[in-house]
């Protein structure tokens, strides 16, 4: 999983890490990046949606 975070855009892999490792809430990513909370809500949908691609496509699990 780790290769595949590294694949994320810088943007997306901060707020991936800040939501699922450090357990940080949506307002206290937004404080931490200097972003409305709502661009970490599209950042972090967009960072799942693509992480689970890779995931999948190293997986095999691609069509």
């Amino acid at each position: 999983m780790a290769g595949a975070m590294a694949g994320l855009p810088s943007e997306l892999r901060a707020v991936l890490v800040l939501r699922a490792v450090e357990g940080l809430s949506y307002a206290e990513i937004a404080e931490a990046l200097g972003v409305p909370a709502g661009t970490v809500m599209s950042r972090l949908s967009r960072a799942r949606e693509r992480l689970a691609a890779l995931l999948g496509k190293g997986a095999g699990g691609g069509s």
